[in-house]
C-alpha cells in the first residue's frame, strides 16, 4: 500500500557576468522636440573605476561568482482503499553562494537616514552583512484523490503544500559588481529655461559614442572616473534573503455521467517569502500636496546632510532586494468535456482569477524593477492587481474526426480552438517623470475632483500650442470625463493595473490529414488557419496588449510640474498633450495567417 519515491536534484553554476548596465549611458527626454535639440532630461551610465573600455571589460567580467542549488525530496503514496489514497511529501532546498560580494566601506560606512521610517523601513547599508542564502528551506506537502464511488464517476483530489523557486542570478551579477568599489556611477537631472540652457550646465553630449562609454562624457563634465573614492551605485542583497517560496492549495471535483466530464477546480497561492525592491539612499523626508488628505503618495523634499533628496552623497542610487511576505493569486475553473461516438468531440471551460503582488520582478535589474514600479509609495508599496492577473478567460475546442475509408488508413481531424479572455492590465500615471522627487521613471498620479482641476495648471500648450491655464484645465476634464477609469478616479489616485485592454478574442482553425503507409510509418498534411476571426471579418480578431517599456504605463498626459508644491500649495503644470489611446494593437498578431505542413512519423 505504500510507493515510496526519494531523490536529489542539484545544479551548480559558474557564471561569468560581464554585462554593464548603461555603460554606454541612459537618456531620458520630455518630448521629441528635446531629443532633436540634446537637452537630455536625465543621463545616467556606469564606469569602471580601473578601466572603462570595452576591451578590458569584456576581458575582466564585472561579475565572476557561483551558485550552487541542492535539493533533496522524498514522497510516499499510500493506498488506503481502492477508493481513496493520500500523498505525502517533503522537499529540502539549499542555495548556496559560496563567494559573496565585496563589502565596500562605503557601504558599511554609510551614514543613517535622520529621518529613516518616516514612509519606508529598510535595513540600513551599515547593516548589510551578504548573509545570502545558505539556509535550507522546508517544504512540505501533502495531496489527497478519492474516487467517491469506486468507478471514477466522481472523483474528489486536492492538496496542500509549499513549493520553493528561484531568482534570476543577473540579480546576484548586479549585487557583484555595482559594490561600491569596482563601478562608478552617473546620475544626473537637468532643466531649462526658454533659451534652452541647461541647469546644470554640461559639457559635451551624452548621446555620442566613446571608447569609454559613458566615462568619457562623465569626466567631460568634472567626474574623476579613476577614483574609486567618486559617487557609486550599490545594489545590496537584504541579510538571510531567501529564495521566493509560496503555499498553495486545491481543490477540485470531477463528475462523469453519459459521456459528459464535469470539472470544477480552484486554487488559492498565498505568498511566504517573494520579492521587494528599495531605493534606499533615498531620505525619508516627506511632505504630502494639500489634494492627498489621506497622506498616501509622499513627496520627498531635500535634507540639510546633503541639500538634495539622497542620503549620502557616496551614492548616487542603493537598491536593496528583500522579502516580503504580501501577495496571493487564486483562480476557479469550470469545465465541460464530451467525445461523441460519431468523434466528435467537444470542450469548453472558464476561469475567473484573481493575482495581487507588490512587484512583477520581471525586469533585469533590482534598478528597473524598482523604477518602474508603479506605486503611491515606491519604497512601501501596496498590494496591487499583478501583471499577470487572469480575471476572465473562456476556452473553446470543438473537434471532428473523420475516417474516410472506415480502415483507419486516412484520418482526418477538423478542429477549431476559440479563445476570450480579459485584456491585459495597465496602469494610468506619469511616463518618465515623477511627481515625488524620486529616481523612478513612472509614477502613480492624483485625478482632481470636478472644480478642482483649475488649481494644477498654469498658462502653458495645449497639444504643443500656446493656451492659457483655463484652456489646458477645460482640456484635462474633458480627457478625464472621456475616460470612465479615470472619471471614476476623481479624487483620488491612479491605481497599478487599474486599467484594462478590450477583450483579445480569436478562433483558430487546424485541419490534419494522415496517411497511414504502414504500422509504423504515417504522412501527415496540416494546414492551420491561425485568427480565422480576422479572415471573417478584418475588423475582428484585434489583438490588443500594452507596451512594456514602461511596465505597461499609460500617460495622462502630462509631464512633471513645471513648478513643485508644497503642504500647502498645489504643484503647477503648464502643458498637457492628449496621449491617445492608452492601449496598442499588435498589427502582426492582429492579422490571419495561413500555414502548410507536411510530417513524416516513423
Amino acid at each position: 500500500n505504500h510507493t515510496f519515491t526519494i531523490g536529489t536534484h542539484n545544479e551548480l553554476y559558474n557564471i561569468d557576468y560581464g554585462f554593464v548596465n548603461a555603460w554606454n549611458g541612459r537618456l531620458d527626454y520630455n518630448s521629441v522636440a528635446d531629443f532633436l535639440a540634446m537637452r537630455p532630461a536625465r543621463v545616467r551610465g556606469s564606469y569602471n573605476y580601473t578601466d572603462n573600455t570595452r576591451s578590458y571589460i569584456l576581458a575582466h567580467p564585472s561579475a565572476s561568482f557561483h551558485v550552487n542549488l541542492y535539493s533533496v525530496y522524498g514522497q510516499d503514496e499510500i493506498k488506503f482503499s481502492r477508493k481513496f489514497s493520500v500523498t505525502a511529501g517533503i522537499r529540502f532546498d539549499l542555495a548556496q553562494l559560496p563567494t559573496k560580494p565585496a563589502l565596500s566601506t562605503k557601504t558599511s560606512s554609510a551614514v543613517a537616514d535622520a529621518t529613516y521610517g518616516s514612509t519606508y523601513t529598510y535595513t540600513q547599508p551599515k547593516d548589510i552583512k551578504n548573509e545570502i542564502f545558505g539556509k535550507v528551506q522546508f517544504s512540505p506537502r501533502i495531496g489527497f484523490n478519492y474516487d467517491v464511488n469506486g468507478n471514477r464517476s466522481l472523483v474528489v483530489r486536492g492538496g496542500t503544500g509549499l513549493f520553493t523557486g528561484r531568482i534570476p542570478f543577473a540579480w546576484l551579477g548586479y549585487a557583484f559588481y555595482n559594490n561600491g568599489d569596482s563601478y562608478g556611477s552617473y546620475d544626473q537631472k537637468y532643466t531649462y529655461n526658454a533659451s534652452g540652457v541647461s541647469s546644470p550646465a554640461f559639457v559635451g553630449d551624452p548621446a555620442k559614442p566613446a571608447d569609454t562609454g559613458i566615462g568619457y562624457f562623465a569626466s567631460q563634465n568634472g567626474v574623476n572616473v579613476k577614483d574609486a573614492a567618486s559617487r557609486t551605485q550599490v545594489d545590496m542583497i537584504d541579510n538571510n534573503f531567501k529564495m521566493p517560496q509560496v503555499w498553495r492549495t486545491s481543490l477540485a471535483m470531477d463528475y462523469t455521467v453519459k459521456g459528459w466530464k464535469f470539472t470544477l477546480e480552484g486554487i488559492y497561492t498565498q505568498v511566504i517569502n517573494d520579492l521587494k525592491f528599495q531605493h534606499v539612499n533615498l531620505s525619508d523626508n516627506a511632505i504630502y500636496y494639500p489634494y492627498d488628505v489621506n497622506k498616501q503618495q509622499p513627496i520627498y523634499v531635500n535634507n540639510t546632510l546633503t541639500s538634495s533628496t539622497r542620503i549620502s552623497n557616496n551614492f548616487t542610487n542603493a537598491y536593496l532586494l528583500s522579502n516580503t511576505n504580501q501577495g496571493y493569486r487564486y483562480s476557479v475553473t469550470g469545465q465541460v468535456t464530451k467525445a461523441f461516438n460519431q468523434g466528435f468531440h467537444l470542450m469548453f471551460a472558464y476561469t475567473y482569477g484573481q493575482s495581487k503582488d507588490i512587484t512583477n520582478g520581471i525586469r533585469n535589474s533590482m534598478e528597473s524593477n524598482w523604477q518602474l514600479n508603479q506605486a503611491l509609495n515606491p519604497n512601501s508599496p501596496g498590494l496591487a492587481y499583478s501583471n499577470f492577473d487572469i480575471r476572465h478567460r473562456i476556452v473553446a475546442n470543438i473537434s471532428q474526426q473523420v475516417d474516410w475509408n472506415k480502415t483507419g488508413k486516412y484520418m482526418a481531424n477538423f478542429s477549431l480552438f476559440f479563445n476570450a479572455q480579459s485584456g491585459t492590465p495597465f496602469s494610468y500615471g506619469f511616463l518618465n517623470a515623477t511627481v515625488q522627487n524620486t529616481a523612478q521613471q513612472v509614477s502613480l498620479a492624483y485625478i482632481p475632483k470636478t472644480g478642482e482641476t483649475s488649481n494644477f495648471f498654469v498658462d502653458g500648450t495645449l497639444n504643443g500650442v500656446t493656451a492659457t491655464a483655463q484652456q489646458i484645465s477645460d482640456a484635462y476634464d474633458k480627457f478625464i470625463d472621456a475616460n470612465s477609469y479615470l472619471k471614476g478616479r476623481r479624487g483620488n489616485f491612479t491605481e497599478r493595473n487599474g486599467g484594462r485592454t478590450p477583450w483579445n478574442v480569436s478562433v483558430d482553425f487546424r485541419f490534419n490529414q494522415d496517411f497511414k503507409l504502414n504500422k509504423t510509418h504515417t504522412l501527415s498534411f496540416i494546414y492551420d488557419i491561425v485568427n480565422l476571426t480576422n479572415l471573417i471579418n478584418s475588423s475582428w480578431g484585434k489583438s490588443y496588449f500594452s507596451p512594456n517599456s514602461f511596465n505597461s504605463t499609460s500617460s495622462i498626459g502630462l509631464r512633471a510640474p513645471k513648478t513643485a508644491g508644497s503642504a500647502t500649495a498645489y504643484p503647477k503644470f503648464n502643458s498637457f498633450s492628449d496621449p491617445g489611446l492608452p492601449y496598442a494593437v499588435d498589427l502582426f498578431a492582429s492579422r490571419f495567417q495561413m500555414q502548410f505542413g507536411l510530417r513524416y512519423t516513423f
